[in-house]
């Protein structure tokens, strides 16, 4: 039975999703202000879990994508939470995404045939994390670079934080 299964595998465009950070990097973000934060990618790993045909997999098993960060705000999460998820469940489509950062996020179920696009201008994307309980500090809109990853985001109390440390 477990030599019938098959493994999935990301493409080039569904990893586009975590290439944009690398273990080690640095964001600094500065708010209207004038604070500064900072948020440490600390681990990106590309991994297929453990096999449970009977439970969870099916027939295809799941590759997975998945960058961690490290943010003082992150105060039910101090050694680090997951920033990005990627899940291929299927081998020709069926890619999940999740974005969480500051404890709002993103859930896009299928990348392949979301309407994700219609959320893009020019390279970037924004997502809309509103939730009528949510904190202040955290993010009510997420602004999302093809190239860079979060480049800036609006919380719930009306505060605009940028990256300030953008590759040249």
């Amino acid at each position: 039975m477990l030599s019938c299964s098959v493994k999935t595998k990301l493409s080039q465009t569904e990893l586009k999703w975590i290439d944009v950070y690398n273990e080690g990097d640095t964001l600094v973000f500065k708010s209207d202000n004038g604070e500064v934060d900072t948020t440490f990618i600390i681990k990106k790993e590309i991994f297929y879990p453990e096999r449970n045909s009977i439970e969870v997999h099916g027939k295809y098993l799941p590759q997975w994508g998945v960058v961690w960060y490290k943010n003082r705000n992150l105060i039910n999460h101090p050694e680090g939470y997951r920033m990005i998820s990627l899940i291929k469940k299927h081998p020709k489509n069926e890619t999940f995404l999740n974005i969480d950062y500051l404890y709002s996020d993103i859930l896009v179920p299928n990348i392949a045939t979301a309407n994700i696009k219609r959320l893009k201008k020019d390279k970037v994307y924004e997502f809309d994390t509103y939730h009528e309980k949510a904190k202040s500090e955290q993010p009510k809109k997420i602004f999302w670079h093809e190239d860079y990853g979060i480049i800036k985001y609006i919380t719930h109390g009306n505060e605009v934080w940028e990256r300030i440390n953008l590759p040249k």
